[in-house]
């Protein structure tokens, strides 16, 4: 009996020790690598702790387009006729189409970039209109070229919050280090200094345009004259990011949550408005595990968000 009690014990130690080491992750710097999540014991259904694209609109299509360097040239021609086709062929809105008003855009962004899986590159061509922001996403077809989604932003050109640089960037793959992803965001201001970020990431899977997560990626709400017993004046501040899990790069991914909070006192001071100092802020932080789906080309919850774990400074006892 004795030597079986040891060899239970024994099966114990080592299990919570190989846990131990599979929850060893490392810290750096901005973003932040997130600490290890805790282990989910809940039963409750699995949620997301953050989805949707807030005002942003994708579409997926199928349409044939000229080369994007000619494209681009035709979106800047003289010509209404060709001004109005080029506008089309980005899936710019039809109030830019009608006769007569077939504006010229503010600005053009072009990258070539590999968001597929083939040997060519395919291309992004990124629009400032008046009141929109257009992104034609474009694929390469057997030497021709075709348009296969559309991300579409309204947002007034008289903003200073958004251009085209700060709506769409590109990034690497996390599931294919050769590969890249087009990272998407739309900052949509409201009162008394608030404030939502979205953001959608976009690859191209087996020659198809997808949406493979999409979140809150940084808001404010403020409360300026708050009320009742328990209200408090000030900011809430929000920021989260996705980033992959050193256990398994390829496969596995953190949805980081960071909270905070900005005092009465400091919402008066423009530096409040700064992103660094919002950031700094940042106290409490959830971590939400996922796991990229090759059957639904996407980022898959596999538990609900619980606190992050975080490791001990060096030389803490």
């Amino acid at each position: 009996m004795r030597s079986t009690l040891h060899l239970a014990a024994a099966v114990l130690t080592m299990c919570a020790t190989a846990t131990a080491l599979a929850q060893k992750h490392t810290v750096g710097s901005s973003p932040p690598t997130a600490p290890p999540q805790k282990a989910a014991a809940s039963t409750q259904p699995v949620v997301p702790v953050s989805s949707g694209m807030g005002a942003m609109q994708f579409f997926t299509v199928n349409y044939g387009v000229p080369a994007p360097q000619s494209l681009a040239r035709q979106l800047e021609a003289d010509d209404d006729r060709t001004r109005s086709a080029a506008l089309a062929a980005v899936g710019a809105p039809s109030q830019y189409l009608q006769r007569g008003h077939i504006p010229y855009a503010h600005s053009i962004q072009l990258d070539f970039v590999a968001l597929g899986n083939t040997d060519e590159l395919d291309a992004i061509l990124t629009v400032e209109l008046d009141e929109h922001l257009v992104s034609a996403i474009l694929m390469p077809d057997s030497g021709n070229w075709k348009r296969i989604a559309t991300m579409l932003f309204p947002t007034p050109f008289m903003d200073p919050t958004t251009n085209p640089g700060t709506f769409m960037r590109t990034a690497r793959s996390f599931t294919q280090s050769t590969r890249y992803r087009a990272v998407y965001h739309s900052y949509v201001p409201g009162q008394n200094g608030d404030y939502t970020e979205n953001e959608a990431q976009v690859r191209i899977l087996n020659n198809k345009a997808q949406v493979v997560i999409s979140f809150v990626s940084s808001s404010r709400t403020c409360t300026v004259a708050a009320t009742g017993k328990n209200a408090k004046p000030g900011c809430e501040v929000v920021q989260r990011w996705l980033q992959a899990d050193p256990i398994d790069p390829a496969r596995r991914f953190v949805l980081v949550t960071g909270t905070g909070r900005l005092s009465d006192k400091e919402i008066p001071y423009a530096l409040t408005t700064a992103r660094t100092f919002q950031t700094a802020h940042l106290r409490t932080f959830t971590c939400q595990p996922y796991l990229f789906s090759d059957v639904t080309e996407h980022y898959e919850p596999m538990a609900n968000a619980s606190p992050c774990l975080v490791p001990p400074a060096q030389g803490a006892k």
